[in-house]
């Protein structure tokens, strides 16, 4: 059914290695509301119109709204925007937590290339095992956590694009990752 495949999909998505970043200009509602929640982060034009439309036709959003849109933006808010179809500006959203950022239609690449900028000098590596963690840091406890962190941090110090970062800071220069 379509509800199971776009959850699978989102969930690809969200697990991604790399971040993924939602761009949104005009509406985002119901399959497009879900795909934007599964990104990493999410840049909207101030005018955008963006919310989880499905109560509005009497469906049910299956593909993360109720496990991600209150993380994002806690459960009565979340209910707020599932129970009444409510939309949001870009505006909104950003002052709700929901986009990392609003700006101008006419603003908006440059916001995102700014945004990106912030991205792509990271140790690949590093950003795969932060997301990693992070992500699953959602449905743990404090316990599993911290050992997920002790874990992480273990294996993270012993990459090449730990100890290149290490040289390239005493060094003075940028670093060139591996990767690994």
């Amino acid at each position: 059914n379509i509800a199971t495949f776009s959850a699978k999909t989102y969930d690809r998505l969200f697990n991604m290695k790399k971040p993924t970043i939602a761009v949104v200009e005009g509406y985002a509602v119901a399959g497009g509301f879900e795909l934007l929640i599964s990104c990493d982060f999410m840049i909207a034009a101030d005018d955008a119109q963006i919310g989880d439309f499905h109560i509005r036709r009497a469906l049910f959003g299956g593909a993360g709204p109720i496990y991600r849109l209150p993380r994002y933006v806690g459960m009565r808010r979340a209910k707020e925007l599932m129970l009444t179809g409510k939309l949001l500006s870009g505006v909104q959203c950003a002052e709700w937590g929901l986009a990392n950022v609003s700006a101008p239609k006419e603003e908006l690449d440059q916001v995102v290339e700014n945004f990106l900028g912030d991205l792509t000098d990271k140790s690949p590596f590093v950003m795969w095992i932060t997301k990693m963690s992070a992500n699953r840091g959602l449905d743990a406890d404090t316990d599993t956590l911290m050992v997920l962190e002790h874990l992480a941090c273990n294996v993270v110090h012993q990459s090449e694009d730990a100890k290149e970062g290490v040289q390239a800071f005493l060094n003075k220069r940028k670093p060139a990752w591996t990767g690994v």
